[in-house]
């Protein structure tokens, strides 16, 4: 393998990587911690947690839909 081979097959890896990587986060699969938590920090007190805007527990999604 000559270094140009190298350098081809080293661009073609990373390009094939950063589409798969994308292609997993719009699909889904990677989402930031913040949407990820679903268990409750404030004893189901959403009125009062800083968390409520980015949780995804059940109570702070209808608690986020009801006070619209």
């Amino acid at each position: 393998m000559t270094r140009r081979e190298f350098l081809k097959s080293l661009v073609r890896l990373l390009i094939t990587g950063g589409i798969v990587w994308e292609t997993a986060r719009l699909v889904g699969f990677y989402r930031p911690a913040a949407k990820r938590s679903d268990h409750c920090t404030a004893n189901g007190v959403c009125r009062q947690c800083p968390a409520r805007n980015n949780c995804g527990h059940p109570t702070a999604i209808s608690f986020r839909e009801a006070s619209k």
